[in-house]
Parts: structure tokens; C-alpha cells; sequence
């Protein structure tokens, strides 16, 4: 779309969608539906390729690269709509709307032809190789090395925290390119196919039993020059970004669910146990009505000021920092509706759901950087407060102790 082609009204591209998601996406059900069997992979990669198809993923994105060219407002516009439906945002989720955008950012011309069409109609799923056990939340303290050997990098190292890994064709993966520079610039961002030889991923067990979160070995992994993503020992601003277009996607739409539905759901619950007239029940479901309110508010207006270019970047922070602690007592105002159901749930009731929500949000300030490092970034970034003191600033990363 150019910068002369008409958008879409806003009132009839609600109807087309509502019309559209109608006829061809399937209604939520009141279950607990959230492990990914293989048939249920088939059928939510069969429906992305059909979103894609008809106009509806990669709203922002460019056209070139299979995008719609279209506005914050008519994506927010089609997930208003689309809050009845089962999508696949569960299993594409990251792979377009953090891996693809970075891509889509970041990426050469090749990368972006190559790619983004095939993981907006989800035939490519990518993971984020960021976390590795000795880093913590310390990114920048990453001990993956690569090293050149002729027209590849040959990479060796651990990541872990990988969500939805055993599944993925490709990971956007930081590692360390130089050893005699201050660790934030020594770092360089590789595309690696997950198929290559000396690629081993293992699944992890997660407090909700499932087995979602994976560690990734990678030994003698050879990937291709022409997979470096921006330049060599540039990483850290792409991470940079990269975390930034996570932040705000997460505080703006929930990788998680919508916040509305997940309000939603709670009166549907209170109804069903009973408790709909019960007064600290109202107040408290009154209470939560207001935050998700001004956090949707929040996120409208910090998506537009981004978009546009009126709000720096840090924003993401302030989004995620809202977010993450409200999921948190959504779902455990939901276990507390229902009551002992919601704690000896049967593995496929309703109930299953509130249990695994509320065991799952315990990682809501963590998982995308932790509520300390996003109130960091808000401090520094928006409020322009000095920076916390680095301990071995300025030292080549060699000379800084490290596991």
C-alpha cells in the first residue's frame, strides 16, 4: 500500500471482519485447551494460512513483505472483533508479532522477502533464542560465542527459556562476536534454522505440567554470513528493539489474551458459581473493570504515540509494567471464584482453565525482561533519570567474571 492508497474505514473494516470471522474461525469454548497436540497445530496453522490469505496478519506490516500497510487501529479494530474466536495467537504469536516485526526492523531485504510472508501465514514459527542460564536477566552478558570460519559463523552454547522451541523452524539468536570490547558491543544477531546439525532441543517441565519452555544446545552449529541480521557487533541495539517491540506488544495486545476477555470471563465465572450479587465479589470485579479500562486506554495511547513518533522508545516498558501485575490478580481473583473446582480441576473442564491461567501469570513479571528491568528502562528513558552505576563498565568482556 503507498503512501496515496486510501485506508480502510475503521467502521466497515469492523464489519468486513466481523462478517469474515463469522464464517470462517471457530468460537472459544469453555474448556481447557491449552496443549498444542498435533492436530490442534494443524488446525491453527491452517487458519493463519487463511488470516494471512484474506487480508488479516501483519496488519502494520509492509506490503512487500506480505503485510497490509494498515494502522495500529485497524489491528485493534479486528482484535475487538475477533476476542469470541480461537485464534492461533498462542502458537504464531511471538513468531510474527516480535520475531517478525524485528525482522521486518532490522533485517535485510533478503531476510524480509525470504521470511516474513511465511511466518505471517504460519508456515515458518521462529522462537527467541535470548536467555541463557548464566545470563539471568543480564542479556548483554551472553557467552554463546560465534565464530567466522570462511562464508559461515560456527556457534556454540546453551539457551534456555525458549518458548514453544521443539515446535519452531528458526531462531533469532544473539551471540558473542568479540571478547575485547564492553559486553554490550560485542554482540551480533544470527537467523538460525533449528533443522541444522548440532542443534538439540530439550523440553522443560513447567509448573502447569506442560512442556512449552525449552533449553537449546548448539555445538559446532554452522549458519550462514548472510544470516547475520543487521551488522556484526551491532547486536545489542537490534536486542534493543527487539525488546522494545515485545514490551509494547505484550502491554498492548497480551501475549497472553486480550485483557477484556479475560475480564469478561471472570463475570461469566462469578455468574456460574452464584456469586454475581454477592457485594465484595462486585466490588472486586468493579475494581478490575477500572484497571483493565485505563490499561486498554494506556495502550491506545502509547501504541499511537509510538507509531507516530511523539513518544520515544521506553514506552514499552510502562505497558508491560501495567500488564504483567494485572494478569496477575485477574487470575487469581478467577481461582478465587472458583473456589475448590478451580484447584482440583479434571484435566479438559472449564475450571482446568482458571488453574493453569493463574499458574501460568506467575510469570508475567518475569518472562520479557522482570518488572525491576522495566522500571529501569522507564527511569532512564522516559523520566531521564541517571543511569544505576555498571559495575566493570567500560571493560572488555574477557576481563569481567562470568560462568
Amino acid at each position: 500500500m503507498t503512501a496515496t492508497t486510501q485506508l480502510p474505514d475503521l467502521s466497515a473494516y469492523r464489519r468486513e471482519a466481523h462478517d469474515w470471522l463469522a464464517a470462517n474461525a471457530p468460537r472459544k469454548v469453555d474448556t481447557d485447551d491449552a496443549v498444542l497436540t498435533p492436530e490442534r497445530i494443524e488446525e491453527m496453522q491452517d487458519l493463519q494460512k487463511r488470516l494471512h490469505a484474506a487480508g488479516y496478519a501483519g496488519f502494520t506490516f509492509p506490503v512487500d513483505y506480505g503485510g497490509q500497510a494498515l494502522t495500529l487501529a485497524h489491528e485493534q479494530v479486528f482484535l475487538e472483533e475477533a476476542s469470541g474466536y480461537r485464534l492461533p495467537n498462542q502458537l504464531v504469536g511471538v513468531s510474527i508479532n516480535i520475531l517478525g516485526a524485528t525482522i521486518v526492523e532490522f533485517g535485510s531485504d533478503e531476510q524480509k522477502r525470504s521470511h516474513v510472508p511465511r511466518i505471517l501465514s504460519g508456515q515458518e514459527l521462529w522462537v527467541q533464542l535470548l536467555s541463557e542460564p548464566s545470563g539471568g536477566s543480564d542479556l548483554a552478558g551472553l557467552v554463546t560465542s560465534a565464530s567466522k570460519d570462511g562464508d559461515a559463523y560456527v556457534i556454540n552454547g546453551q539457551k534456555t527459556w525458549s518458548s514453544l522451541g521443539y515446535l519452531a523452524d528458526y531462531g533469532l539468536c544473539p551471540v558473542r562476536t568479540s571478547w575485547d570490547v564492553p559486553k554490550h558491543r560485542g554482540i551480533s544477531v544470527l537467523i538460525i534454522a533449528l533443522d541444522s546439525p548440532g542443534v538439540e532441543v530439550r523440553r522443560i517441565r513447567q509448573i502447569t505440567g506442560q512442556t512449552e519452555f525449552c533449553e537449546v544446545f548448539l555445538t559446532d552449529v554452522r549458519v550462514p554470513v548472510a544470516n547475520l541480521v543487521g551488522e556484526e557487533n551491532e547486536g545489542w541495539r537490534i536486542l534493543k528493539g527487539l525488546l522494545e517491540i515485545e514490551h509494547s506488544w505484550v502491554g498492548r495486545v497480551g501475549g497472553r489474551g486480550d485483557l477484556s476477555d479475560v475480564f469478561f470471563s471472570l463475570i461469566a465465572l462469578a455468574e456460574r458459581r452464584g456469586l454475581a450479587e454477592d457485594p465484595i465479589v462486585r466490588r472486586r470485579l468493579t475494581e478490575l473493570y477500572v484497571l483493565v479500562s485505563a490499561q486498554k486506554l494506556l495502550a491506545q495511547r502509547v501504541s499511537e504515540g509510538t507509531s507516530s513518533g511523539k513518544l520515544p522508545a521506553g514506552y514499552g516498558s510502562l505497558l508491560k509494567l501495567g500488564d504483567s501485575p494485572l494478569r496477575q490478580r485477574l487470575s487469581e481473583f478467577a481461582l478465587q471464584l472458583a473456589g475448590s473446582e478451580g484447584v482440583a480441576w479434571a484435566a479438559g473442564s472449564a475450571m482446568a482453565q482458571y488453574a493453569d491461567a493463574f499458574l501460568n501469570s506467575r510469570s508475567a513479571t518475569i518472562a520479557g525482561g522482570t518488572t525491576e528491568m522495566q522500571r529501569n528502562n522507564v527511569s532512564e528513558r522516559i523520566l531521564g533519570l541517571p543511569r544505576e552505576p555498571t559495575p566493570f563498565a567500560g571493560a572488555a568482556f574477557k576481563d569481567v567474571p562470568h560462568n
